[in-house]
């Protein structure tokens, strides 16, 4: 299952309280797999995961995984980065080193 770093749940609440979500909506990552093996991830706020959606939680952030992002990211952790572009998520596999 993803597992999120602690600098990541603390960039999705950085998120929520910029934006003003209310806490009572979640974190829920959705995309696909590309033809050319990329996996397209988006972020949305919602009320509540779906039936088919895989949650993991780091301290008190829970993400909610579509089936469709939860398989390809089972064995990679979410973390962020900063780039020329400013902050981004990034996911690398738990082996890999920083």
């Amino acid at each position: 299952m993803l597992q999120l770093t602690e600098n990541a749940a603390a960039a999705l609440e950085s998120i929520r309280q910029i934006e003003g979500i209310p806490p009572t909506l979640g974190f829920r990552l959705t995309g696909g797999q590309e033809a050319g093996g990329e996996i397209t991830v988006r972020l949305e706020f919602v009320e509540s995961p779906d039936e088919a959606d895989q949650v993991t939680t780091q301290g008190e952030t829970e993400v909610y995984l579509d089936p469709e992002v939860a398989q390809p990211l089972a064995g990679a952790v979410m973390d962020v980065q900063d780039g020329d572009d400013g902050m981004a998520f990034v996911f690398r596999h738990r082996t890999e080193e920083r």
